[in-house]
């Protein structure tokens, strides 16, 4: 058996297959499913490589030769996955218009939860967020912007694309597409409902000069409807908010439904809509909640698909989280009405060798994996100023703290002195008193002890022993007092 040597598309790893006309391999590094297609293939007689005006391949398909090719890459991002698209064009001067697009992904976020977690994303990409559209509405919206006019939709029926006759490989893929951008945004979800299905619309229209035209359109549409759960709830302090709410509530059944309606909205079971955030947030539709709770429960309709029953995709009313889906390719053709037969089979062939080049994809995944390493290291930046802040904000603490011990201190010794001072000052008044009462002044002898002395001595002295004596009138002659010993004294 011969082996060729070939390199993943998505993640660059190498890989071993055997040389068959057709064949599929599974990356051992990323588990990305990978269609081989050879040069071999008798309808493959006729390649051509599509170009853009500054030499990069985009891809190569099966055209005719005197078709005029083109390629043109948008560098701008999509949505979160897809860094760059493609579009390839093949004309002819009887009219034909071949045209193909590559993988677009949008998501439409229904949690409210989710998409606040998202929205938190650095370099987030909006552009990829919108409501969900069928696989109708995405190829009228196609149709429309390729060729500029109006047209009116005639049948439906499968397209025989790479896709559309491979499912697996298909289903494969989207969920290699899902986990990527699971680990885009560091959550994981599961997968409730999958759609992988290859589509051919053929629409009729008309030129301005009344000429009929028939237009092919077609793609490989790709869908899943997932819930969030889990992982999701182990980041959110739900008993911190239970515990909160509760020095509010109390055990009560208002508490109790306000704790049911916060795991609900968390797990996607109910939405917090504007109404709701404009009549009281949580609380209020707790409240209400808990009334409507005693009144019979309407009528619902948006019962799960029955067993053998085609689910339903992308429903408004069905519970989940979100809705990825997009086209893996997009594919049209117009032609004139009376050239429909060779414009048919141009085009079919056109589909069923399209293929993008390798080195586009390696490329798609090297921008990826550059953009998850740009926002680990501004989340890792951000990580560090916030630890820096914490670190700020605790030294500020620790200084306050500091500062209010000092000043309780210092107040507190001020106080002290106060009580002293107004102890003392109350004492003396209260000594004046006393003294004012017994009609007596105090003195203080020599050995510091308080005498009392009629207020009718004019003059006191004291003696060697502390004998203290007053004297009425004139003072008397210090030579006298010198002789005796004894001095006169200040009362207090």
């Amino acid at each position: 058996m011969e082996l060729k040597a070939f390199v993943c598309p998505q993640c660059g790893a190498s890989l071993s297959v055997d040389s068959s006309d057709v064949n599929i391999a599974k990356c051992p590094k990323c588990g990305s499913t990978i269609h081989i297609r050879y040069e071999k293939n008798e309808n493959d007689n006729g390649r051509r490589d599509f170009v853009t005006a500054d030499g990069i391949k985009v891809a190569s398909a099966v055209v005719p030769e005197d078709f005029e090719l083109s390629a043109t890459i948008n560098n701008s991002w999509q949505s979160e996955m897809i860094p760059f698209t493609a579009r390839i064009k093949a004309s002819d001067d009887n009219g034909i218009v071949l045209v193909s697009d590559s993988k677009e992904l949008y998501h439409d976020v229904r949690n409210i939860f989710i998409k606040t977690i998202i929205g938190l994303v650095p370099n987030h990409t909006s552009s990829g967020y919108c409501s969900f559209m069928d696989d109708e509405q995405i190829m009228k919206d196609f149709v429309s912007s390729t060729y500029n006019r109006q047209f009116r939709l005639v049948s439906k029926t499968r397209l025989p694309s790479f896709l559309g006759t491979h499912p697996q490989e298909a289903l494969d893929q989207l969920k290699t597409d899902i986990q990527t951008f699971d680990s885009f945004v560091e959550i994981n979800s599961t997968p409730v409902n999958h759609r992988c299905e290859s589509i051919l619309y053929r629409y009729e229209s008309e030129l301005e000069n009344g000429c009929k035209v028939v237009i092919f359109a077609g793609m490989d549409y790709e869908g899943a409807e997932l819930l969030y759960g889990g992982d999701l709830l182990k980041g959110l302090n739900l008993d911190g908010i239970k515990e909160n709410v509760s020095k509010i509530f109390g055990d009560s059944p208002s508490f109790n439904s306000l704790n049911e309606t916060i795991s609900d909205v968390i797990k996607g079971k109910e939405k917090l809509t504007f109404s709701d955030m404009m009549s009281g947030g949580l609380i209020g539709k707790a409240m209400r909640k808990q009334k409507e709770a005693k009144e019979p429960e309407p009528v619902k309709n948006d019962e799960p698909a029955k067993e053998n029953e085609e689910p339903i995709f992308g429903h408004p009313k069905r519970r989940v989280d979100q809705i990825t889906f997009g086209a893996y390719r997009k594919y049209a053709c117009l032609a004139l009405a009376d050239r429909e037969e060779d414009a048919q089979r141009i085009f079919l062939n056109f589909v069923a060798t399209l293929i993008t080049d390798q080195a586009m994809g390696q490329r798609q995944n090297e921008k990826i994996a550059q953009k998850m390493a740009e926002i680990r290291q501004v989340v890792a930046q951000n990580q560090a100023i916030v630890m820096q802040k914490q670190q700020q904000l605790h030294a500020m603490q620790m200084e306050t703290s500091k500062k209010i011990s000092e000043y309780s201190r210092s107040a507190s010794e001020g106080l002290m002195d106060s009580i002293r001072l107004r102890n003392e000052s109350q004492d003396r008044i209260s000594k004046a008193r006393s003294e004012a009462t017994m009609g007596v002044n105090t003195y203080t002898n020599s050995y510091g002890q308080d005498v009392s002395v009629s207020v009718g001595a004019d003059h006191v002295y004291e003696n060697q022993y502390g004998d203290v004596y007053g004297v009425s009138g004139n003072a008397l002659d210090q030579d006298v007092l010198n002789d005796l010993n004894w001095k006169k004294i200040d009362d207090k």
